[in-house]
């Protein structure tokens, strides 16, 4: 075959490769990307979001009735949803990156050659150039699990990492936000409600500092623009769903 065609039906094969994990991480799988149990600070503060938000609705909607118990039935509701859904997404990606470990090593085992040039068309793309570009072919080739863990890097953009249990995963994830909604919530169930309308926003947002500050020191962020981020978002929603609410409901 020649070399121009050769390279063409590489470069065909490359694009594919990440074509497909592309399609196959860009829909519920990526929500596993991040398993490590500081996401479940991220989902505490989506606990306390949802509790804040159902919150002002009924406000916004001017039902009279008690709030309490609503609050914490939506609270775990959503808490329930985000360890399933996250214990969901990262089995997904654990069986994505378990099929293809499998096609490449197969690809590997049954034709060497052509893995081989793969690897040649690659770092020449990078610039690499002979007899420079030959030796670290031969080098990445002599053995098949750097083989193997080049290829998807370099194919599918996939960097093989240590991925926790999903079990456990949802776990931690659900949790998180559960812990949350309980210390956001449960107070309002044993409060009159001239005290509840201080109370909410006010635990609310003294939680969303909190876990934002947490957050930003586990993840090497600005703690300023972490809080900052919540907190602006929690308004910005919280207007929205109260003044919606409010039109619905034909209050002035």
């Amino acid at each position: 075959m020649p070399a121009d065609a050769l390279i063409g039906d590489m470069a065909d094969h490359l694009a594919d490769a990440r074509s497909r994990a592309r399609d196959a991480l860009g829909g519920e799988a990526h929500l596993g990307d991040v398993d490590d149990w500081r996401q479940s600070l991220v989902r505490a503060r989506d606990g306390i979001m949802v509790v804040w938000l159902v919150w002002l609705a009924m406000r916004g909607l001017d039902l009279s009735v008690q709030t309490g118990p609503i609050l914490l039935s939506a609270g775990l509701g959503i808490s329930l949803y985000l360890g399933m859904s996250t214990s969901i997404a990262t089995r997904l990606r654990l069986r994505f990156y378990e099929s293809e470990l499998e096609r490449e090593r197969l690809e590997i085992e049954t034709n060497p050659e052509q893995e081989r040039e793969e690897v040649r068309i690659l770092y020449a793309a990078k610039g690499f150039q002979e007899p420079l570009l030959s030796q670290i072919t031969d080098i990445l080739c002599a053995d098949d699990d750097r083989l193997l863990k080049l290829m998807m890097e370099e194919e599918l953009g996939l960097f093989i990492r240590h991925i926790n249990h999903p079990l456990l995963v949802g776990l931690w994830n659900g949790a998180g936000a559960a812990m949350a909604t309980l210390v956001l919530a449960t107070p309002v169930c044993f409060q009159p409600a001239s005290t509840t309308r201080f109370w909410v926003p006010g635990a609310a947002a003294g939680l969303l500092i909190v876990l934002g500050f947490a957050s930003a020191r586990l993840t090497s962020r600005s703690a300023v623009e972490a809080i900052a981020t919540w907190l602006g978002t929690a308004v910005v929603a919280g207007g929205f769903v109260y003044y919606f609410a409010a039109l619905l409901a034909g209050q002035p």
